[in-house]
């Protein structure tokens, strides 16, 4: 899988669903049940830029993380917030050398390529979040759907259920690409 690529394709398709969400949605609930519509845009808008942060320096410093996951940052603008973090994300990873070597998250040192891994789960799933709350389409590909999946699986979620993800739902293996992913993050589709 094209990380870089794959975070494109995931981060454009969150931002149209930002665009398709109307100011009465955001108090919505989610399938991600410790966040409405407004702090699931809020969490993804914060996380690429702390992720651009990261791939820009190395590390994110304490007062910009801080600034980041302390409270709200969308203000009255969730898409144009949004927008802004995501083509920093973007410039910095596409950047020279960007993927070589590790960075420091909030969460420890890692390889460039497994936080890209990360990053591109996470907006994905919580993609599919705000379609569901806010009664948008994902339109993003089966095939997309199923490399997605195969990325979490290989990242060793079940280390995290409990803290980081929910357990996971068990639903039938022929079940739409999109939902099978949703239930693997602990979403009941």
């Amino acid at each position: 899988m094209d990380l870089i690529a794959a975070l494109d394709e995931v981060g454009t398709e969150f931002g149209r669903l930002v665009a398709g969400t109307t100011a009465d949605q955001l108090g919505a609930t989610t399938p991600c049940t410790e966040f409405s519509v407004r702090d699931v845009i809020n969490h993804v808008a914060a996380g690429a830029n702390m992720f651009g942060a990261a791939f820009e320096a190395g590390s994110i410093s304490d007062e910009e993380l801080g600034r980041l996951m302390g409270g709200d940052i969308l203000g009255d603008d969730p898409s144009g917030v949004y927008e802004a973090a995501s083509e920093r994300v973007m410039a910095a990873i596409r950047a020279p050398g960007a993927m070589d070597g590790t960075a420091t998250f909030p969460w420890g040192e890692m390889p460039r390529d497994a936080a890209l891994g990360i990053a591109v789960f996470d907006v994905a799933v919580h993609a599919w979040d705000l379609a569901q709350a806010t009664g948008q389409a994902i339109e993003l590909s089966d095939d997309l759907a199923l490399e997605i999946l195969a990325l979490g699986q290989a990242m060793g979620l079940d280390a995290f259920r409990g803290e980081m993800f929910a357990e996971e739902v068990i639903i039938i293996e022929t079940a739409p690409a999109w939902d099978r992913v949703a239930a693997y993050s602990g979403r009941t589709p």
